[in-house]
């Protein structure tokens, strides 16, 4: 009986050893983010979120504010970090520079979606009612960095055999998907551009897309607009770490993440104010199917 006791805690002693040994390794974990033009006010509105990861891990947790995803992506390239917030076009790039990241967990709204669908939207009472209808017609797009207002929609046609330059008349520039969709109500463009979080984008909350603000706003007629094209979904921005981060930091990121929404709020709502749905695991597929679709992706500034 002894014996057994022994060897007991011998195999305590040597996991608890063997727990202290990682941590000990690791010391400190760098976290990135994007904190625009004043980085104080933003790694101070980050505490509760620096604090709840410090205590996940047992680790010192410390917050690297950059200003822009280029710069997030050198940094976890290099290893000055090993955790970055990222958007779903930064992660692509990063992942096409190299494999040395990956994706833990991403937000999803409080619908529970996971992401969002481009769409091309017409005057529902309009002569458009089919992609083909549109050949010719005037489309309206947002910005050429834009993910929602145009690197998807537009490879989403690529994909399908149709060159968006080639098979609409003109392409009227606006700054997003909202401006796209305004100028579609004004007569200046045939088709437009949107997206949605939501099944049904005319009756989804306000906060689903560009038609149902639009729409809540009385910026819409009546009948608003009918949908003739959407993508699969884009899957929202993620939590990545570095791929050599020990796995039981990784899990432990893991589990302190999928539990902030209920256990911390405060915490999650300071890093993830867009998404009140909370963190879900994920891996590196949807956004490296998102990076096959973006063949010609324009890198995130």
């Amino acid at each position: 009986m002894r014996r057994v006791v022994i060897a007991l805690v011998a195999m305590v002693l040597s996991l608890t050893a063997a727990a202290a040994g990682w941590r000990d390794d690791l010391k400190l974990v760098r976290v990135g983010f994007i904190a625009g033009d004043n980085p104080s006010q933003e790694v101070a509105r980050l505490e509760k979120f620096r604090a709840r990861l410090q205590y996940g891990l047992a680790v010192e947790v410390q917050l690297f504010p950059a200003r822009s995803y280029q710069a997030l992506i050198e940094a976890m390239q290099s290893g000055r970090i090993q955790y970055a917030v990222l958007s779903a076009l930064a992660f692509v790039a990063l992942d096409q520079d190299c494999h040395c990241a990956e994706p833990l967990v991403q937000p999803v709204a409080d619908t529970g979606a996971r992401g969002f669908r481009a769409l091309i939207v017409t005057a529902a009472e309009g002569p458009v009612t089919t992609l083909d209808d549109a050949r010719g017609k005037r489309l309206a797009v947002g910005r050429t960095d834009s993910l929602s207002g145009r690197l998807v929609p537009l490879a989403g046609l690529e994909a399908e055999g149709i060159d968006a330059e080639g098979y609409f008349a003109r392409m009227v520039e606006t700054d997003d998907a909202l401006g796209a969709l305004k100028a579609l109500t004004a007569g200046e463009a045939d088709v437009a551009v949107a997206w949605t979080t939501a099944a049904d984008p005319m009756t989804g909350p306000r906060d689903s897309g560009p038609i149902a603000a639009l729409a809540g706003d009385g910026g819409l007629p009546p009948a608003g607009v009918k949908v003739i094209w959407q993508s699969d979904v884009v899957p929202f921005g993620p939590h990545v770490v570095r791929s050599d981060l020990p796995e039981e930091a990784k899990a432990a990121l893991s589990e302190t993440l999928l539990a902030m929404r209920s256990d911390d709020p405060d915490a999650y709502d300071a890093i993830e104010p867009q998404f009140s749905g909370g963190f879900v695991a994920t891996d590196a597929i949807p956004y490296r199917r998102l990076g096959g679709l973006l063949a010609d992706i324009t890198r995130p500034q």
